[in-house]
């Protein structure tokens, strides 16, 4: 891309917008510039209406979905404060936090209510065992909504996607709905909010929740302000919580960004095969680019643990990956980026595989293992943003890492924590003693060790479902799914808190993509010039994707329709990552059959697809 914004139609359109006032939703395929072009809109917004908003001590929100995507944001704004850059939970915790009364009246008539009635709709009044859980999950919820007036406050726990509204605490999921259903409820808490925010920018917007798209475009109806404007792309959304199809208040404007400044022509003729709602053309900078794509088909193994390769058959399946680098003439290509569905070989590779397989073994339910993929399981996530960060950055002596994550992500080295008022030295020493502690920690002793010193130096506040974990006796029984199955999580936790934190350290430096390995999931928004994506759906051992289903379906059989959607579009994603050279190493029944109908039906040139030898 060109180092100075040359507008485009689709910003020409937006900046109409704007000085109409009026809401619009973007619609940007991937390597458009969706990021830059929300950005020129703020700094346009800024230079039309920045004085107005500062006078009147109003800002716009730029709402989006990482704190990462926050951060390059806010730099690029130069920290404007007229723009309030925020994730979503962020911001929206910060219009909620101190309104006690208002979260307790819509927890007890609107959340609290409606979860009793849809486990009591999964009663059906017999003894098996899902009649009998929803049951006593409907009393349990009885009893916090009876309850729920004694308490006076509450807070955001953000180390847990769930609620223990007794002890006051809010969870991820019900922040989201208790802000969308105070906002589409109460007139005056719109009137408050849109007086305070008359500009509202959602980035990634096929990702945000149904619920808060809903609540923004209740809050930005009719003429005037304040008004919403939505960045994403449907083929994009890669989160379930999110809604592909996003569309602003009625009467907002539809804009269409054509464009993709990233990919060479090979590469978005392929990604332009993927969809029919928007066709992609190059920009002035790419439209010439050399580029290429090729498949690789390897004959795949018949599982001998269950869905699971043995040992040796993980490597045989590592070999052919490197087999294919070596035929690719890549075995050198240090800079190519390497994308995996195919989570154990990589944890094989990079040291963390009995953590791996531990959560997506027998004691992890699908949301455990949907959590430990995104490293925001409640029993990591204080080791993933706070121990192992600390850890690291003191072995490294990058004191200015090591200063940020204690103040953004610790309780005790916040401002309002327990050295608020201590002096710089007394920081300091604080902050080496317990980076000290805690890489000790990490090295010689148990994870259940780590988390009780992160809670006694008040670095963390912990959920009760942590600290119940933390507390109680470890099981002695021997785990079974017909009787233990509600309760598997204690035998998970049991162990993992006993092992050591090597494999969890790895674990993180994967998550932080500090390996040239990474997986789909971690790279939207990124891009490389060599781009390797491994597709094996018997190593990856998980059914909300099946790669081979969605491109083979005459081979492999046909996906359910949301597996075929979810994979379609994380394909897409992780092929729109490259720039000039495209790779793919697939792992399939049928390597023959296959070659013929991913030519014939599928997306791909017969010069392009290869059968391993």
């Amino acid at each position: 891309m060109a180092n100075k914004h040359q507008p485009t139609e689709a910003d020409r359109e937006i900046e109409k917008c704007l000085l109409a006032r009026r809401s619009f939703s973007v619609v940007a395929g991937a390597g458009s510039g969706k990021t830059t072009s929300l950005v020129e809109a703020l700094k346009t917004l800024m230079r039309t209406e920045g004085d107005q908003l500062l006078q009147a001590g109003q800002q716009a929100v730029c709402i989006t979905y990482t704190n990462r995507a926050a951060e390059v944001i806010r730099s690029r704004l130069r920290d404007d404060p007229r723009v309030l850059v925020s994730t979503l939970h962020s911001f929206l915790w910060g219009v909620l936090s101190g309104h006690d009364r208002s979260i307790r009246e819509v927890v007890s008539k609107h959340l609290l209510p409606a979860d009793i009635d849809k486990q009591k709709n999964k009663d059906k009044g017999n003894e098996t065992k899902t009649s009998i859980t929803a049951r006593e999950k409907a009393a349990a919820l009885q009893q916090v909504l009876d309850h729920l007036g004694s308490v006076d406050t509450f807070r955001y726990g953000d180390d847990t996607p769930y609620s223990d509204f007794l002890a006051g605490e809010i969870g991820h999921d019900d922040l989201l709905r208790i802000a969308a259903e105070l906002i589409e409820s109460s007139k005056a808490f719109r009137a408050v909010l849109g007086q305070r925010h008359p500009y509202f920018f959602v980035d990634e917007a096929q990702d945000t929740s149904p619920e808060v798209v809903a609540a923004l475009n209740v809050l930005c109806a009719g003429d005037g302000l304040p008004v919403v404007g939505y960045f994403g792309d449907p083929m994009q959304q890669i989160y379930d919580k999110g809604q592909s199809e996003f569309t602003g208040p009625e009467g907002a404007a539809r804009i269409t960004k054509v464009e993709n400044f990233r990919s060479g022509p090979e590469v978005i003729k392929l990604l332009n095969r993927f969809r029919n709602d928007l066709e992609q053309v190059p920009g002035p900078q790419n439209s010439e680019l050399p580029s290429s794509v090729q498949v690789t088909l390897v004959q795949a193994e018949t599982p001998k643990e269950g869905k699971r390769y043995s040992e040796a058959q993980l490597e045989r399946a590592i070999d052919s990956y490197h087999q294919a680098l070596s035929d690719w003439g890549w075995s050198d290509n240090a800079t190519a980026k390497q994308l995996f569905l195919a989570r154990r070989m990589i944890a094989r590779r990079l040291g963390f595989l009995t953590l791996h397989d531990l959560f997506n073994g027998d004691y992890a339910s699908q949301r455990a293992k949907n959590d430990y993929e995104s490293g925001t399981h409640y029993l990591l996530k204080p080791l993933v943003g706070v121990a192992v960060p600390i850890a690291v950055a003191y072995r490294g002596r990058d004191t200015r890492s090591l200063s940020r994550c204690l103040a953004e992500n610790t309780h005790r080295f916040s401002s309002y924590g327990t050295l608020a008022c201590a002096t710089l030295a007394q920081v300091k020493n604080e902050a080496n003693r317990i980076a000290a502690l805690l890489s000790s920690k990490l090295q010689a002793e148990t994870l259940r060790d780590v988390l009780k010193c992160c809670i006694e130096e008040e670095l963390i506040r912990p959920s009760e479902r942590l600290s119940d974990q933390l507390t109680r006796k470890p099981r002695e029984e021997t785990y079974d799914d017909e009787q233990h199955r509600v309760e598997k999580g204690d035998w998970l936790a049991d162990e993992l808190l006993g092992m050591g934190g090597v494999e969890v350290e790895r674990y993180c430096a994967f998550l932080d993509e500090n390996t040239p390995f990474s997986t789909q999931h971690g790279v939207k928004g990124e891009e490389y010039d060599d781009v390797v994506v491994v597709f094996d759906d018997t190593e990856a051992s998980w059914s909300f994707y099946s790669f081979t289903k969605m491109l083979t379906p005459g081979v492999s059989g046909e996906a359910r329709e949301t597996q075929h959607e979810r994979s379609r579009r994380l394909a897409y994603v992780c092929f729109s990552r490259a720039i000039r050279n495209l790779r793919v190493l697939m792992f399939t029944t049928d390597p023959t059959k296959a070659r013929d109908e991913l030519v014939t039906v599928g997306p791909f040139e017969p010069k392009q697809v290869f059968i391993a030898s």
